[in-house]
């Protein structure tokens, strides 16, 4: 094209997208505007401005064929170049003495300003590195061009100098920012990242002169620890007190201190030995950190750094005899040229609104003026160096001295940077400008942009809409003949209701009305009723996109169609949607406190799928739980008769990764068990087939739709989940439910993305850049904001009230608030009218990790709340090793279930006593509830509170009531527990011994304090041959045979794709027939489970209430380093004490291959006796009724692999 006709086609562009944004601002209300030409791409031809009304006119009518538009419509597209970058090229010089360069090339991916990793360098990759560019007298050169960095977050770049595919010279990651010049200098062997060319010659310097950045301003709090050897010229810093720790050598107390100003920076000479004198001294190091009267760490704050600084000479540029050095406040490196810290992007957001008048700039100073732009159509472009165009207008903003208290704890995660107010009468305007583009603008005196970003809102929504916290009529409700329908879209431009009629027809088209008060929109209509369907036409800006309009389902929906396409018209408390007798349908009473709950976790498609005893079209699905007399049912009863009292479902909310109509069953081949072909066959079919775990949360208050009859019926889902619940209830079983509100499957404009789509950057968790974390696998939400809190909390009051869900297990737990689990705690309570059970995985990771950004609900940060976290300790000293093994390591790391010391594999583990009775120590916590005060004696004679016992870096004891912990060796998540055994028991252990082995774990769960979990074929040897992670392996890794024939062992080697790297282990292995379980070795193991369930369920001495009761009631014998090391023995006192029903209680678990007799004088003169379950005629365990007690001597006979209880009626 002729460039001064594509000029002007630019220029006309930008003309009529400025008129439009004119128009649009001189509306009250937004306006919808007209696609442009539907067969051209977005970038063809400029998008059209509707015909802009008069005020006070009709508003204009809904575009024709609104509602079967696809799922994103982009109305008006962003300019491009957002990012307005300042990249330049780079040339990097790599000198080798030996002068071999050969193929040697530099690796290179881009990175923020924080030096994280944040896109590759297109057309580079490991095996692939960018290619010299030639060779010169220092050495070989690359040149890194500046136009390749095209993510907008890019301030530089990481790289590695290697061969293709080879290690690194000298192989550790460095960084390059553009700010640090447009050349740099690499020696072979030396970490050094040189400003100039090393070879020229010894350095002449005797100072640095460090000039430091804060953007607090808050320099008198911090200090230097200077110390002889370091480089420093000791002798020339007189009265100035070094290596002192605790007393740092002020800033303003070091020679030559200056600051400028206006507070963006300090200045100090450090006098160095010169080189010129000694060759070797290449650096000078020192330490940045606080005085202690720093508020934040005292003098244990470095600033961001985890070493010491060391500032390298001779990558400095000097002249007469100084170099200057450049610290910037948190950022670990040195700069060797003033950084510019500065970035003018209009598609990241690093400015946060801590409240609806108050911005937070992290990484920015307070110089220059600040504004607050905004663009209907978003159209503002901001570049360094000139001013702003395309916006409709902007607010002033002044730099504020104070944040209230509150408000800085809440966001005390966002750097330190410049703090914004909007002025008090700016407040009203704001409201309407938040449903626009908002470009944040740091500006010279003249107008030109010196930095600009865009901003988080949830501060600003949270506070501005906080009325809406309130609403309890979100989604769809029928009343007296009319569906209303609410959606929160406080951002929203304009929504349309999309209606579909059941019998067919023209979509119903309703614009809805914004309520002001709490950001929603509404609408009525008589002509849709139950049955019916719809999407919400969502018109809104979206940063990096434009303007969009998102047809949308509604994510309060309460059922949807298939695929979830559409979400459904529907009343839960019609009969329409509750199958026969769900009136009548109450919950077991076999919970009476949460120390009582023993759980059997399972999946739905699991239960059912390769169960022959249910009818064919009803397996896998929510009514197979309705077969009353199918083997899987059969065996919940027995279950429940024997004393489980719960079962808790994997997730049944509607999940993304199975398609509900279609999905595919791979025909696995009949191979050999360590063969791969049966893992290829299912690997083929993973994006089609019927199975997934379902962690990838779609709608979070609506059944799964592959689970149903029929996936496109929206009420048969919700009647047939009902009847599924019904069913475990009269089976004598409380239902749980696995939910998994820290994540959805999909954020921004992607198809599956449902609150991105409806309110851009509200419900997910923002790292600094305003990208979505994702730490927990996807895309993290925030439940920490108001309206992402409120609907897991509605949510789970929705299932608790209208399905009878009675207790649930949250999924990554941690990465929520305390605040926000306890006010759900309290909601459903009451709304249920009896408490409801919650556990979760406390786990402490992430971006929330140790409390960043707010108080979690993790592991030690739910004392007191009576909400139950799993607990590690005692799962992986009795299983040995942990999820993360690999290789030799899975044999090596024994435990004390499966022969640590005293059965040693052959595998290299080399073990010790000591090592053994350590891990007998972590399981004795597990069985005492894991309470912190309670206290132990250890293997090294020490009597102590558990808290006080060190647990990698935490306490091992960590809960103030048996109710906050979960025990359990054996879930979903890792291999199995006999998978695990079958990896770590030596070779030889019999068939028979590996059942005991298995019955010992769960021997363990059934012993311990607290809740009781166990997952679902724990009882039945379940294996997933040797999976580590079966979540999409399909039915084949996950088969459970309630025939108990078969325990899916040798099925064939498990997926490539998580358990390749582990194959050479695994095959010798599954080729083992003697590994294998028998069909009588799984009915044993069947058996005796269900007497250990017999057993905790027989006496509330196995489920005490509260820490004080298992303080006073339960002692271990058999302790300290004169202990046998293999037998746990422990006595709890039942005199007096509800429900006990016996007034002495002994159990020993002896892991151990041989029997043992233990003489426990505190025992002798007792009447003890076994436990009825073990003197029953039926009882599994004949060697368990074999245990004797000697009542003269107090001394116990325990069996060799034998868990057995002694009681005193």
């Amino acid at each position: 094209m002729d460039q001064p006709f594509a000029a002007c086609l630019r220029a006309l562009r930008v003309a009529v997208l400025v008129a439009f944004a004119v128009c649009v601002a001189a509306c009250d209300e937004p306006l919808a505007i007209r696609e442009a030409n539907a067969s051209a791409p977005a970038s063809a031809s400029a998008p059209v401005a509707a015909k802009v009304p008069a005020r006070g006119s009709a508003p204009l009518p809904a575009p024709a064929g609104l509602c079967e538009a696809p799922p994103t419509t982009v109305l008006v597209p962003v300019p491009a170049g957002g990012e307005g970058g300042s990249a330049v090229d780079v040339r990097v010089h790599y000198h080798r003495p030996d002068g071999a360069y050969g193929d040697w090339g530099l690796h290179l991916w881009q990175v923020d300003a924080s030096g994280q990793y944040v896109a590759d360098y297109p057309g580079v990759s490991w095996d692939a590195p960018l290619p010299r560019a030639g060779v010169h007298d220092y050495g070989a050169y690359f040149d890194v061009g500046a136009a390749a960095f095209t993510h907008p977050s890019a301030t530089g770049f990481g790289f590695i100098v290697h061969p293709p595919g080879q290690g690194g010279d000298p192989g550790m990651d460095r960084i390059w920012h553009f700010a640090d010049g447009g050349a740099f200098w690499l020696r072979s062997g030396d970490a050094t990242v040189y400003r100039s060319n090393p070879l020229a010659g010894t350095p002449d310097i005797d100072t640095v002169r460090v000039h430091y950045r804060r953007y607090d301003n808050g320099y008198a709090h911090w200090g230097l620890h200077l110390w002889d050897g370091s480089g420093i010229d000791a002798s020339r810093l007189p009265g100035l007190a070094l290596g002192d720790w605790n007393n740092p050598v002020p800033l303003s107390a070091l020679p030559n201190y200056a600051a400028a100003a206006d507070g963006s920076e300090v200045a100090f000479d450090l006098p160095v030995l010169n080189p010129q004198g000694d060759a070797a001294r290449t650096h000078v190091d020192f330490v940045l950190h606080g005085l202690a009267s720093n508020p934040d760490g005292g003098v244990d704050n470095k600033d961001g750094w985890t070493s010491d600084i060391r500032v390298s000479l001779a990558a400095l540029s000097i002249a007469d005899r100084t170099g200057h050095a450049w610290l910037v406040q948190q950022e670990p490196q040195v700069f060797t040229a003033p950084p510019d810290t500065t970035r003018a992007s209009t598609v990241d957001a690093r400015a946060v609104w801590l409240s609806r008048r108050l911005l937070q700039w992290p990484r920015t100073g307070t110089s220059g003026r600040f504004r607050l732009y905004h663009s209907a159509s978003g159209q503002i472009v901001a570049r360094k160096g000139a001013p702003v165009s395309g916006a409709d207008g902007a607010l002033t903003l002044q730099v504020a001295h104070a944040v209230p208290a509150e408000v800085a704890e809440r966001f005390r995660w966002v750097g330190a940077g410049a703090v914004l107010a909007v002025a008090a009468g700016d407040d009203a305007a704001l409201t309407g400008r938040v449903r626009q583009q908002l470009v944040l603008v740091q500006e010279d005196e003249a107008g030109r942009v010196i930095g600009a970003t865009t901003t988080q809102l949830p501060g600003y929504l949270d506070e501005r809409y906080s009325v809406a916290d309130d609403l309890d009529d979100l989604g769809v409700r029928i009343d007296r003949g009319q569906a209303h329908f609410r959606l929160w879209a406080p951002t929203a431009q304009k929504v349309w209701l999309c209606g579909h009629r059941a019998r067919g027809g023209a979509p119903v088209l309703a614009e809805m009305a914004f309520d002001a008060a709490t950001g929603s929109w509404t609408a009525s209509r008589g002509d849709l009723r139950a049955g019916d369907s719809y999407r919400y036409a969502v018109q809104v800006f979206v940063r990096g996109v434009g303007v969009v309009r998102n047809l949308v389902t509604d994510p309060y929906s309460i059922s949807l169609d298939a695929d979830s396409q559409r979400s459904y018209v529907g009343d839960l408390s019609s009969p329409a949607l509750m199958p026969p007798g769900w009136a009548r349908d109450r919950t077991p009473e076999a919970v009476r406190e949460q120390e009582d709950m023993s759980i059997y976790e399972l999946h739905v498609r699991d239960f059912s799928i390769n169960d022959a005893s249910v009818r064919a079209p009803l397996r896998g699905k929510y009514l197979a739980f309705a077969q009353y007399n199918s083997d899987g049912m059969r065996h919940l009863r027995a279950l429940a008769q024997a004393g489980l009292t719960d079962v808790h479902l994997l997730p049944v909310f509607d999940f993304a990764s199975v398609p509900e109509v279609g999905c595919s069953t791979p025909a696995v081949p009949d191979a050999a068990p360590d063969s791969d072909a049966q893992q290829a066959a299912v690997a083929a079919t993973r994006g089609s087939d019927c199975f997934n775990w379902g962690y990838d949360p779609w709608h979070f208050n609506a059944p799964e739709g592959s689970y149903a009859s029929d996936a496109a019926d929206g009420a048969a889902r919700v009647r047939e989940f009902r009847a599924m619940v019904m069913a475990l209830h009269e089976a004598g079983l409380r239902v749980g439910m696995d939910v998994v509100y820290n994540h959805t499957s999909a954020s921004g404009q992607d198809a599956r993305s449902v609150l991105d789509r409806i309110v851009p950057g509200y419900y997910h968790r923002l790292n600094a850049e305003g990208d979505v974390e994702r730490s927990t696998c996807c895309e993290n939400t925030a439940t920490e904001h108001m309206m992402m809190g409120k609907l897991m909390i509605d949510s789970v009051k929705l299932w608790a009230t209208q399905y009878h869900v009675d207790s649930f297990r949250f999924d990554l737990m941690g990465h929520q608030p305390r605040a926000v689990m306890e006010r759900l705690q309290d909601e459903v309570n009451a709304a249920v009218g009896r408490p409801v059970q919650l556990i979760g995985e406390g786990w402490n990771f992430g971006e929330v990790a140790d409390g960043a950004r707010f108080v979690q609900a993790s592991q030690l940060s739910l004392n007191g709340t009576g909400i139950g976290t799993f607990s590690d300790r005692a799962r992986d000293h009795a299983r040995g090793g942990s999820g993360f093994d690999s290789g030799v390591d899975l044999m090596r790391t024994q435990g004390f279930l499966n022969g640590l010391y005293y059965d040693d594999n052959g595998s290299g583990g080399h073990h010790t006593r000591n090592a053994l009775m350590w891990s007998g120590d972590i399981v004795k916590v597990g069985l005492a509830g894991s309470i912190r005060s309670y206290r132990l004696t250890t293997h090294w004679d020490a009597t102590l509170p558990l808290e006080q016992i060190d647990y990698n870096g935490q306490p091992a004891g960590y809960v103030v009531d048996p109710q906050e912990v979960v025990n359990y060796v054996d879930n979903h998540d890792n291999p199995t527990l006999f998978d695990a055994n079958a990896y770590k028991l030596p070779r030889s252990t019999s068939r028979e011994d590996r059942a005991r082995v298995q019955i010992l774990g769960a021997a363990i769960t059934s012993l311990s304090q607290g809740v009781a979990y166990y997952h679902a074929g724990l009882d039945t040897l379940r294996s997933k041959s040797l999976d580590r992670n079966s979540y999409d392996s399909g039915d084949w890794f996950n088969a459970l045979d309630w025939t108990y024939r078969s325990n899916n062992f040798g099925v064939g080697l498990p997926l490539q794709s998580d358990n390749g790297d582990n194959w050479p282990v695994m095959a010798p292995l599954l080729a083992d027939p003697a590994i294998r379980p028998m069909a009588a070795d799984i009915r044993w193991t069947r058996d005796a489970f269900r007497d250990l369930v017999r057993i905790r369920a027989s006496t509330t001495l196995l489920r005490m209430r509260t820490a004080a009761d298992i303080e006073q009631r339960l002692r271990f014998h058999n302790t300290g380093s004169a202990q046998e090391p293999t037998v746990l023995v422990a006595h709890l006192d039942g005199r007096d004490y509800d429900g006990a029903g016996f007034r002495d209680l002994v159990y020993l678990i002896n892991v151990d291959k041989r029997a043992h007799a233990l003489p426990i004088a505190a025992e002798a003169g007792k009447a003890y006796r076994l436990h009825p379950v073990h003197r029953a005629r039926d009882a599994a365990d004949r060697r368990a009724a074999a245990a004797r007690y000697d009542r003269a001597s107090g001394t116990f006979h325990v069996p060799a692999r034998t868990a057995v209880v002694f009681v005193v009626p």
